[in-house]
Parts: C-alpha cells; structure tokens; sequence
C-alpha cells in the first residue's frame, strides 16, 4: 500500500471502531432495558429484574465472538454449528423480550422494539467482520516480505549451483582422451619414485634422482596414441 492511503485506511479502521463500539454499547443498552422490563411485568423484581436480561443479550455477543474464532482458525462447519446455535438462539431471545415486554398491539411498535438487539448483533459481526480481514491483510503483507539476508544467500547458492553445473558440463563435453593427467603441482620437487616408469626399448626403467627441470611455461596436453611395446621371442 502506498504512504498516501495508509494514514486514510488508519483513520477509516479507527472510525469503524469507534462507530461500532457506540453502536453496540447503545444497542445492548436499549435491548437491556427492554429486557428489565419484560422481566419487570413477568415477575421478577430486584435483582433478579436487573440479572435477567443479562442472561440473554449476553450469548448474543459470546456467540458471535466465536464464530470470530471460528473463522480465524478455519474451524470445520460441525464445530462452527454450536457457535451459530448460541448467537441464533440468543438473538431470537432477544427480540421475542424486547417485543413482548411493548403493550400497544402496533406493528411499528413492536418494529422498533426489535430494532436493538437487531442493531447489537449487526454491529458486533460487522465489527469482527472488519478485524478479521485487517489481519488477513497484516499476515499476507508479512508473509510477502523476503530478508535481505535471504535474498543475498539464495543468490549465493544459485550462483555456486551454476559454476558447479558448468563445470560438470564441461567435463562431460570434453573426450577422455584429450584430459591432462593429475600432476603434483610442482613437479619439480617430486621424489623419483613418486615417478611413474619409462620404456626404454627393451625394459623398463627406473627413473633415477635427477629430478626433471621446471617447466617453463603452462602444462598444455596433447592427445597421443600409445603403442604397447612387444617383445620378440
């Protein structure tokens, strides 16, 4: 993402936040309230009355948390039904207290009276909704980014891969009989039994303490065809 968006997409992420946190604490506040008195015209007063929506609206906002985990952890659809069973089950709760608690027999009533545990929901999933593509997007820019580190050690190793596939290749294009023979590295120095023997015609022969001078110039190798000497019996 480019600098320019980015202190936008902040300001619009914190916005959704703190749009959604009002909306939800007035939502479950208004449902609350419908509750209390549902509860207040069935027989529960006190404690109990203030309690009681508590035990409703708050599966609402548990349920819907789960289905967040749910998602998050790639949850199989068996373990994500108990999550919507709870946040179905609660809403339904919900809307059927905040309806019943209105005496006036109108549907625009009772439509308004439905409005917030609707609106507690809607926010609460929209809300989790947001958060979960926000760290989506976190994790694939995270994932995207390669160490320099990496990058300089992945090049070093298909720079070696290269040279030792060049040298392989070159050794395979080149006839065996045209290759050069290992040589000590400095001939000069070797012992003379450290060198192989010559025939001399007749015989073969030792090579003896002189040690062959130096060449003067790089090695160069030359194909030649060797006879094998016979001897006439």
């Amino acid at each position: 993402m480019t600098g320019i968006l980015r202190v936008p997409r902040r300001a619009a992420l914190a916005a959704i936040a703190a749009l959604v946190a009002a909306a939800s604490l007035t939502s479950f506040a208004e449902s609350y309230r419908g509750l209390w008195l549902w509860a207040q015209h069935h027989g529960l007063h006190g404690v109990w009355a203030v309690a009681w929506p508590l035990q409703i609206d708050t599966f609402i906002g548990v349920g819907e948390l789960a289905l967040f985990v749910a998602l998050a952890d790639s949850w199989s659809a068996r373990s994500r039904v108990a999550a919507w069973s709870v946040t179905v089950l609660g809403l339904a709760v919900s809307v059927a207290g905040n309806v019943g608690h209105v005496e006036v027999h109108s549907l625009a009533s009772r439509a308004t009276a439905a409005v917030p545990p609707l609106a507690a929901a809607a926010a609460l999933a929209v809300g989790l909704g947001v958060l979960k593509r926000v760290v989506e997007h976190h994790h694939a820019g995270t994932a995207g980014r390669v160490p320099a580190a990496a990058l300089t050690q992945a090049a070093q190793e298909v720079a070696s891969t290269a040279r030792e596939a060049a040298g392989l290749a070159y050794a395979a294009s080149v006839p065996a009989a045209t290759r050069c023979p290992a040589a000590p590295l400095n001939a000069s120095s070797a012992s003379p039994a450290a060198r192989p023997p010559r025939w001399s015609g007749r015989r073969w022969q030792r090579p003896t303490g002189s040690s062959p001078p130096a060449s003067a110039g790089p090695r160069t190798c030359r194909s030649r065809q060797v006879s094998t000497p016979t001897r006439k019996i």
